[in-house]
């Protein structure tokens, strides 16, 4: 698999040489960068160029969010990445709380992912239109439910009236299944020492600003402007399918390059298809933990715990096709 240029040999060799930390080095050549970029394009002028650049480095440090210490990390977190190849269940993430064992996003599938011994789970978190947090992959909720709608047109009494186990897989086991809010999903999940992963699908600067002690992620998938997945085209209109390759790239660069330092992320969750030993290397060297998603065959999965020793998302242990078999 190749990887980004950002990670070669040289770039390894630079910094080797130099004696200095992988994040100086990234960040000395981003600020290398701009000041080429705006001596290039926008004065040539050395005074003007060095004060252009000054200040969009004062801008970038003034917006900048500061990375949770490494000291306020539980060790909960910390021993999902101390990777133990004989029990693979302990850096294991269920995605969606586990869709393929219980309704997703729903209480059911949290207690049946404590049952299961599994650490984490990852859920997604949306707002109902009066403010309530609830689990669920919006921004509408006909996928999983018996309703058609965003969910913020929905209050929290109406979106308790849905069935969240309409629309899934595990219809026949859980008939019924309410949508739950944040609240009573945390609640379970710090009485059992599990850890959460929450995707908010909306509003997740105020998530931030709640609590400056929640680690954030950066999430990195090759192409999310052009495609959908599985290669189906995002776009139809012919400028947009013109210019979003580029904007690809651009995006793709801002996640390696600068956006880990705006953010203070503490987690680098990338894609299953753009993944290889040099990738966890960089991120490591950043101080970044790097985790999997979504990793559903056996084949990955042994890929990725066993030989990488990555932390993965995963919808469950098996699929539902395989459910018999693996509790008889």
């Amino acid at each position: 698999m190749a990887c980004n240029l950002l990670k070669n040999e040289l770039f390894c060799w630079i910094i080797r040489t130099m004696a200095v930390s992988q994040r100086t080095a990234v960040m000395t050549g981003n600020m290398v960068l701009l000041w080429l970029f705006i001596n290039t394009f926008i004065t040539s002028v050395f005074v003007w160029s060095f004060l252009v650049t000054a200040s969009v480095l004062a801008a970038i440090q003034y917006v900048k969010i500061s990375p949770v210490n490494e000291s306020r990390i539980s060790q909960n977190i910390l021993q999902l990445f101390a990777v133990d190849k004989d029990n693979v269940k302990s850096n294991t993430i269920f995605h969606k709380a586990g869709g393929f064992h219980a309704p997703e996003n729903t209480l059911e599938a949290v207690e049946q992912a404590i049952t299961m011994g599994i650490p984490a789970i990852e859920i997604d978190l949306d707002f109902t239109k009066d403010g309530v947090g609830v689990l669920i992959h919006g921004p509408k909720v006909d996928a999983t439910t018996d309703s058609k709608g965003f969910v913020s047109d929905f209050t929290f009494q109406q979106i308790q009236e849905l069935n969240a186990a309409a629309n899934d897989v595990n219809r026949n086991k859980y008939p019924v299944a309410r949508i739950p809010t944040l609240e009573s999903c945390i609640e379970i999940c710090v009485r059992n020492n599990l850890v959460v992963f929450i995707d908010c699908k909306s509003n997740p600067k105020e998530v931030r600003k709640a609590d400056p002690n929640i680690l954030t992620a950066l999430t990195h998938r090759n192409l999310i402007l052009s495609e959908l997945g599985q290669g189906t085209e995002r776009n139809k209109e012919l400028w947009k399918k013109v210019i979003s390759p580029w904007l690809d790239i651009l995006l793709s660069w801002a996640h390696w390059s600068i956006l880990w330092y705006i953010c203070g992320n503490s987690f680098f969750l990338c894609n299953k298809d753009n993944v290889c030993l040099d990738h966890k290397k960089f991120w490591k060297g950043l101080g970044i933990r790097m985790v999997i998603w979504t990793v559903n065959s056996e084949h990955d999965k042994n890929y990725f715990l066993r030989s990488l020793n990555i932390p993965i998302i995963t919808d469950g242990l098996y699929a539902p096709q395989n459910a018999q078999e693996h509790e008889n």
